[in-house]
């Protein structure tokens, strides 16, 4: 069997391990999602490999299949059947009533998705593989089923999303109801148009099936009005029960044109350390929410604000290693130019109100310049100052600032504007993370590490002056797009696609950066253990 020439050997055992732990590439990856489901390399689609080059492999491994034994596929070429199924690499079922002559085609569109996945998650954690050699081990060792787990996400989110792709692959059989965008049904009202719009509710789960009766299935009655809002407010709709163009609009997106969504979303989750953290914190950006983990349970949520979209909070993986009490800002530059002189120039005083200075030097006693007379030429002082804005009521980070390493200076901080969290639509920030209740963010986080007590940070805070506090045990932190959510109540929750990432089917799985190129603490120890246990 043919091999690649100048690859890094690595161990079935260390590539399980690598998987168990982070994904860590040098480069981001852009992957397409095509309307034909293909993604990735190797060959621009799944159900194809060369036979001779099939023959070879089960030569070496001394097998009649890989995936098959006694004519029916085993129940690791099942599972693996299931994710190709849902990430888009296989678009028919291969192992279910397969012919006896079918089954070395069926078997070699099996090993192909498997050896695609080994290279992209080989490639994800930035080395390199035989992928043929470490399938062989696996198989050759009956490890194949540790193997594809170990690369799956192991998320209550992931196992979700799945069972919905397979819903809407199931929905995908059926006639989809063609709805009239014109038309607008009364309370009450009989029409034959009606019925298309109960009978995509109640596919949808949304209208109960029980309730799409001989004699009701043409009214647009108050069950209709009651599903419409559960519909509405799984879309992120205004919950009226009112028909409308947005609506309308997402009643008419095809079962196929949903499983592209779901499937972009899962394709997400496998940019994120295969194996959940213990305790973590969780930030959806287009959810606009922050959920504390812990032992894979909500311990709390709370909304945040994200940023706009010329200004993107990226995704990452990343930790809180720092807490901030009574933080100073110093805006970028993009800030001060677009924001900051444009209101200076409108008001000389107006920087002054919100306790800027300008600061030359570092320690305890830096030299200050006010802002307190018009014409000051801010752009130049900036070469040798920078503009600072001191803690208090109004500082724009609150008191609350949450430190988490990464190349795009980005954090975690309060917000003194609270009305914000009162808006649906909150991608309003310039990429940093705003928090509905830092304070109780502060407070939890003290009750898991005793450098942050929260006797020490209350007297911090009443004091009035900036302090810092370093977490002896750094909490992970995940930060994810995902416009595709399963709600605690197992409700599919379709959230906005602010960034348009899901409209250009385009999956950026990001590199993923920590301080000064480590692998964040709570990592470290997993790294130095034998074999990541």
């Amino acid at each position: 069997m043919p091999h690649f020439k100048n690859i890094r050997r690595i161990s079935l055992g260390a590539l399980l391990f690598l998987c168990a732990i982070f994904t860590s590439n040098a480069q981001s990856i852009d992957i397409i999602i095509s309307n034909s489901g293909a993604a990735y390399n190797r060959s621009s689609d799944v159900n194809w490999l060369p036979e001779i080059q099939h023959q070879q492999f089960l030569n070496t491994l001394q097998h009649d299949y890989a995936w098959f034994k006694d004519g029916q596929a085993t129940l690791t070429g099942i599972e693996l059947q299931k994710l190709l199924l849902d990430l888009g690499w296989l678009n028919t079922s291969v192992t279910t009533d397969v012919a006896s002559k079918n089954i070395l085609n069926a078997d070699a569109n099996l090993t192909l998705g498997m050896l695609k996945l080994i290279d992209l998650s080989a490639h994800l954690y930035g080395t390199e593989v035989d992928s043929e050699d470490l399938l062989l081990q696996a198989l050759q060792q009956k490890r194949e089923g540790e193997l594809l787990w170990s690369m799956i996400p192991n998320y209550d989110q992931v196992s979700l999303l799945r069972k919905y792709i397979s819903k809407f692959r199931h929905l995908q059989r059926k006639k989809w109801p063609a709805v009239d965008v014109s038309f607008y049904p009364k309370l009450g009202q009989s029409h034959p148009k009606v019925k298309a719009i109960r009978q995509a509710l109640v596919y949808l789960g949304d209208l109960p099936k029980k309730a799409q009766t001989r004699q009701r299935q043409d009214v647009f009655d108050s069950v209709v009005i009651a599903a419409l809002k559960r519909f509405q407010q799984r879309h992120s709709l205004v919950a009226d029960g009112r028909l409308g163009p947005k609506t309308f609009e997402q009643l008419s997106i095809t079962p196929e044109q949903r499983v592209k969504q779901l499937q972009m979303n899962l394709w997400r989750w496998f940019a994120y350390p295969k194996s959940e953290p213990n305790r973590y914190i969780l930030v959806n950006i287009p959810g606009y929410k922050l959920f504390m983990k812990d032992s894979g349970s909500n311990a709390f949520e709370m909304k945040v604000v994200v940023g706009k979209s010329d200004n993107q909070t990226p995704t990452m993986v990343t930790e809180i290693n720092r807490l901030t009490v009574n933080p100073t800002w110093t805006p970028t530059w993009n800030i001060i130019r677009n924001d900051l002189l444009p209101e200076y120039k409108k008001d000389y005083l107006s920087l002054k109100r919100q306790n800027f200075q300008l600061l030359k030097g570092t320690g305890s006693s830096p030299q200050a310049k006010q802002i307190d007379k018009p014409n000051i030429d801010i752009p130049s002082m900036l070469k040798e100052y920078r503009l600072v804005q001191s803690p208090g009521d109004n500082n724009a980070l609150g008191y609350y600032r949450f430190n988490i390493p990464n190349d795009h200076s980005v954090y975690l901080h309060d917000t003194p504007a609270k009305s914000a969290f009162n808006l649906k639509h909150r991608a309003l920030s310039h990429g940093c993370i705003r928090l509905e209740d830092a304070a109780f963010l502060a407070n939890t986080l003290s009750e898991y590490d005793e450098n942050i007590s929260s006797t020490r940070t209350q007297s911090a805070l009443h004091s009035g002056k900036t302090a810092h506090f370093r977490l002896e045990q750094p909490i992970p932190v995940l930060i994810t797009y995902q416009t595709a959510w399963i709600n605690e109540q197992g409700e599919l929750q379709l959230l906005p696609d602010i960034y348009n990432k899901d409209e250009h089917h385009v999956i950026n799985i990001p590199r993923l950066v920590f301080a000064n190129d480590s692998v964040p603490s709570l990592l470290k120890s997993r790294l130095n253990s034998p074999e990541g246990s």
